[in-house]
């Protein structure tokens, strides 16, 4: 799936303006967003997977606008991992992994049990993150670092080429959070398309093939790691002196406090 957003504005009531910006995702590439709170990064999620429009510009997937794609194509094209999903009503946790496929089924057997082969399916996503011992717990009563790992295999059950993710280690623990990002990764390398905020930024310089750096609504920075991790750059935007040294396993940027 290749994502580009070109010259995309949106300006919220309270005046907050995010953009007008560009920027282009590739097949296999992990692009991740930082920035300090209210940079912009949740909006600029929300445009990307057609949630919210935007005010000018326009986003494409795979050179299709996406605001032409019928609500079960971009369900089809692209799985969002929120910070958090509150429900209407409770539901045990396999159910929520089962409305990933919602969209892949006809109308007439979305009220109907699954197929055997789409509970094997659902099964494999709950195995895949770890989730597979909650599928009968209430959703609303996991933890929040559960609730992410069940919301991930849901978004792995609907099988879209484009992951966008919103802080998605923020509620797990370190075992979690690095299973959560090898999962991503090997997706990454198997040809999907990632898209993921998040407030770490030794996070984002481990996992990420590029960088995009926000402020204020407008971008500071956009490139490979090296180039938008540089401790002065950093230090200007988040209004803290930072740091930045190669990591001694990866060799890749490690963001720290100097102060």
């Amino acid at each position: 799936m290749n994502l580009r957003v070109e010259g995309v504005s949106r300006r919220h009531p309270s005046g907050f303006q995010l953009g007008p910006l560009s920027v282009a995702v590739g097949r296999g590439e992990w692009l991740g967003i930082v920035g300090p709170n209210g940079a912009g990064k949740t909006t600029l999620l929300r445009l990307m997977a057609g949630t919210e429009p935007p005010d000018a510009g326009h986003v494409w997937y795979d050179g299709q606008p996406l605001a032409a794609l019928s609500p079960g194509a971009r369900s089809h094209s692209r799985a969002v991992v929120p910070q958090r999903l509150v429900l209407p009503f409770d539901l045990p946790v396999s159910a929520v992994v089962e409305l990933g496929r919602l969209s892949h089924l006809p109308w007439a057997d979305r009220l109907l049990p699954l197929a055997p082969a789409e509970r094997q399916l659902v099964e494999a996503c709950l195995e895949q993150t770890d989730a597979a011992e909650l599928r009968s717990r209430s959703f609303r009563t996991l933890s929040g670092g559960e609730q992410q790992r069940v919301l991930l295999a849901m978004a792995l059950a609907q099988r879209a080429p484009l992951l966008l993710l919103d802080e998605p280690t923020a509620s797990l623990d370190p075992g979690h959070a690095r299973q959560f990002l090898e999962l991503v990764g090997s997706l990454v390398q198997a040809g999907h398309t990632v898209v993921m905020a998040h407030h770490d930024l030794t996070t984002v310089a481990q996992a990420c093939s590029a960088v995009l750096l926000l402020a204020d609504g407008q971008v500071q920075a956009y490139g490979g790691v090296d180039e938008v991790f540089q401790a002065e750059q950093l230090s200007g935007v988040y209004r803290t002196p930072l740091g930045v040294m190669p990591h001694p396993s990866t060799g890749r940027p490690l963001v720290f406090h100097r102060g």
